[in-house]
């Protein structure tokens, strides 16, 4: 019988799912998409214990026959809109916890994970966490504030003379391109008579780095593929779009940004670097579950062949 693996994400999701189903297949494995949103309305989950209790489902399929998990992106139901808050937080809650229960069965019975999701939970949105770990292993890392000080933040565009740049920890949407963005900007100015809004909300504070072009590079196993932006006066490359080029990792940058998703607990990830004109590339950070589907359309790469790889390998 052919190997099956998951595609887990969303109903917005184009294009990378249907790729790695597409190479899962060119491998002779199934490959089925799981979009989460749908659950728990119009996608069927059974967990079952016991002697006689059956066999623990989704979808029709038997959790035991699953090879592999791809988490590709992980989401919220979509619930009716008439449904009151209170009932929404309520059912979000007993979703989150029977999809980790399902998580733990597919784990428990030997399928492969794309990321661990322990792991991904430990790293998504944790820069302290990554940039520690990177400038121990060597990596160049730019000075860091996460705060909702307002007064600290003020001292520390103070202390790097206005040239600061701005973020979130996390992602406002599930696109890049779609939906609500609040890339990360230069801190202006005029800006500081309104940090006071950090009391309801901290950011992540950075020093602005020039560099000549950024890279985002899609780590698989050990393998980079990078492309490359180059820059234009913005501070991501989110703002301007335009066109990517293949993008160019030393081998010692390389080998520490392997080390890196080693010691992360990462198969994947999308990383984050800026390419200063002088000097070793700046890390910025790891995304367990990054976009790298433009990487994949415009360069070339067969990222998803790398994932499909990863997802048939036996433990």
């Amino acid at each position: 019988m052919s190997p099956t693996c998951l595609v887990f994400t969303h109903s917005r999701d184009y294009m990378v799912p249907e790729w790695v189903c597409a190479s899962l297949e060119a491998r002779g494995a199934r490959g089925l998409r799981i979009d989460l949103d749908r659950y728990p309305t119009a996608l069927d989950l059974q967990l079952t214990e016991g002697a006689s209790a059956g066999r623990s489902t989704l979808a029709g399929l038997p959790l035991d026959a699953v090879q592999g998990v791809y988490l590709r992106k992980l989401a919220h139901p979509l619930l009716p809109a008439e449904l009151p808050p209170e009932v929404v937080r309520a059912v979000q809650r007993e979703a989150h916890h029977h999809l980790r229960g399902l998580f733990d069965v597919l784990s428990d019975e030997g399928a492969v994970f794309v990321n661990d999701l322990d792991a991904e939970l430990r790293v998504d949105g944790n820069k302290p966490r990554q940039l520690r770990v990177a400038r121990a292993l060597g990596l160049r890392v730019p000075d860091t504030l996460l705060t909702n000080d307002p007064a600290a933040a003020r001292a520390f565009y103070g202390r790097h003379s206005g040239q600061v740049v701005v973020k979130m920890l996390t992602s406002l949407n599930w696109s890049m391109t779609r939906g609500p963005q609040l890339p990360t900007r230069l801190l202006a100015p005029e800006d500081l008579d309104h940090l006071d809004g950090l009391r309801t909300g901290p950011m992540c504070f950075q020093e602005r780095i020039e560099a000549g072009e950024e890279l985002r590079v899609c780590v698989v196993r050990g393998q980079c593929y990078a492309g490359a932006q180059r820059m234009t006066g913005d501070v991501d490359w989110r703002q301007h779009g335009g066109a990517w080029a293949k993008g160019q990792v030393a081998e010692d940058t390389a080998q520490q940004l392997t080390a890196l998703m080693d010691r992360l607990g990462l198969v994947m990830g999308s990383i984050d670097l800026m390419v200063p004109d002088d000097g070793p590339p700046v890390f910025l950070e790891v995304n367990p579950a990054g976009e790298w589907g433009m990487l994949q359309n415009d360069l070339g790469y067969d990222i998803s062949g790398a994932i499909a790889d990863a997802l048939l390998e036996r433990p």
